[in-house]
């Protein structure tokens, strides 16, 4: 199952630097994906990640099911040249997309649907890369926009202020509903 534009611009925009510190938005050109740096001590991202890391069993559940929804997982990458630039660790978390089970390797497996330029050294779109359970720090189900997990999406969507910035927030990425977090 494909993946609409827009979801593609924003799970990559939300894939974000890590430990830059502060809050800030780069917009590029419309079809552009946009980027948001999140501080390394974001106590609500690390709780995010810790709720997927909680619930990592049951996101395998639902993909081993492999029903026609879209299963995608939030993997963290080290920036090489960045990290060595600035003499400290940086990374960058992005979405791979038609998230699959290896039964037999205990391994999951993704697509990279978009890659920003200073990773394409060492990935690329299309390319299929495997993981296991303590690489994903966020996953996500969407079923036709009903949203299963996404617990750092559901962050960056509770800082918004107005429900007019909510309601084009979820039509950008392509959500109806989130079901409730259990």
């Amino acid at each position: 199952m494909g993946i609409g534009v827009n979801l593609k611009k924003y799970l990559l925009a939300i894939a974000g630097l890590l430990g830059l510190g502060g809050v800030a938005v780069q917009s590029n050109a419309v079809d552009e994906p946009l980027f948001k740096n999140i501080n390394r001590e974001d106590s609500e991202i690390q709780k995010a990640h810790s709720l997927a890391a909680e619930t990592i069993d049951q996101f395998e559940q639902y993909v081993k099911e492999q029903r026609n929804v879209t299963y995608m997982a939030k993997l963290r990458f080290r920036n090489p040249d960045l990290s060595e630039e600035l003499g400290t660790d940086q990374f960058l978390y992005m979405w791979l997309t038609n998230v699959f089970y290896h039964e037999e390797e205990k391994l999951f497996s993704g697509t990279f649907f978009e890659v920003p330029e200073e990773m394409q050294k060492w990935h690329q779109v299309g390319q299929r890369l495997g993981f296991e359970h303590d690489d994903v720090f966020d996953w996500m189900i969407n079923d036709k926009g009903k949203v299963k997990g996404a617990f750092t999406i559901r962050v960056n969507r509770s800082r918004l202020k107005t429900d007019s910035e909510k309601l084009d927030f979820d039509e950008y990425i392509g959500i109806s509903e989130y079901e409730p977090i259990r």
